[in-house]
């Protein structure tokens, strides 16, 4: 792993991207390399510097945050992307998502709360992992109506209680507590769901994120296309929430974590 990775971030919110900027530059683990304020500036400094990781406000202006990701992971795969959002609605974090998750971070600004949960998550992108903000995939994940012809229709009753739990990144124990079964029980219902779903139980993390979004997939609203994102940015603009106003808070991001394969 990195020690120091070298991050950009981007943002068109100077409070945010100075904020952010200021507080990472003051930590020994990571080297913010530049600090942006739009989309096409972004990937010209990608372009520039190559760096490890960049961290990225979903509404920054002249090409939004998933476009400018998508950019990014075609011109510089290996580079780690941390998407930070206002928005808890499912397809924005599908469409980030869609085509390949290794690597990438959707967090929601109202629960990022210190910058050791920007600076982790930042390390694990660099690794591979996909890291998910808890808080918004257990508020997506309310809708029990799984879609016709959907991959979950031959999941067991049992097995549909068990997805809804881990795409709202419970652990095992907490699966088991919830359910009123043993905590090796659990791992039954779990292998059977990702052997269902085609996913390779040897590779469980990766295995168990893949399986929340497919859940998603089925229960929420779909995909939202990259162009009709500008539209609902414009309309819906909300405002900037100071990342150093919470700087004395105490953490409840607890990231659900893919490791790569």
């Amino acid at each position: 792993m990195v020690d120091a990775p070298r991050i950009i971030i981007a943002d068109g919110h100077e409070l945010m991207r100075e904020s952010l900027s200021l507080l990472l530059d003051r930590e020994d683990s990571v080297d913010v390399v530049a600090a942006i304020a739009d989309g096409p500036s972004a990937l010209a400094a990608v372009s520039e510097n190559r760096p490890d990781a960049i961290v990225v406000d979903i509404g920054l202006p002249k090409i939004n945050g998933i476009e400018v990701s998508n950019k990014i992971r075609e011109s510089l795969p290996e580079a780690g992307i941390v998407l930070i959002s206002s928005h808890d609605r499912a397809k924005y974090m599908k469409e980030f998502l869609k085509d390949d998750s290794a690597g990438k971070a959707y967090l929601l600004k109202a629960t990022l709360n210190s910058t050791r949960d920007l600076i982790r998550t930042i390390q694990d992108v660099c690794v591979g992992r996909t890291v998910l903000d808890p808080t918004m995939v257990s508020k997506l994940t309310t809708s029990t109506n799984v879609r016709v012809g959907s991959e979950l229709k031959g999941l067991t009753n049992r097995e549909l209680q068990v997805i809804a739990l881990m795409a709202k990144a419970h652990s095992n124990r907490a699966i088991a507590e919830i359910l009123y079964i043993q905590p090796r029980t659990v791992e039954h219902p779990i292998s059977s769901i990702l052997a269902k779903l085609g996913f390779n139980a040897d590779g469980e993390f990766h295995g168990r994120v893949h399986a929340v979004l497919t859940y998603l997939d089925a229960t929420g609203p779909l995909p939202l296309q990259a162009h009709e994102l500008n539209k609902v940015e414009a309309e819906e603009q909300p405002a900037p929430t100071p990342f150093s106003d919470r700087l004395n808070g105490t953490s409840t991001f607890s990231g659900f974590q893919q490791k790569a394969a």
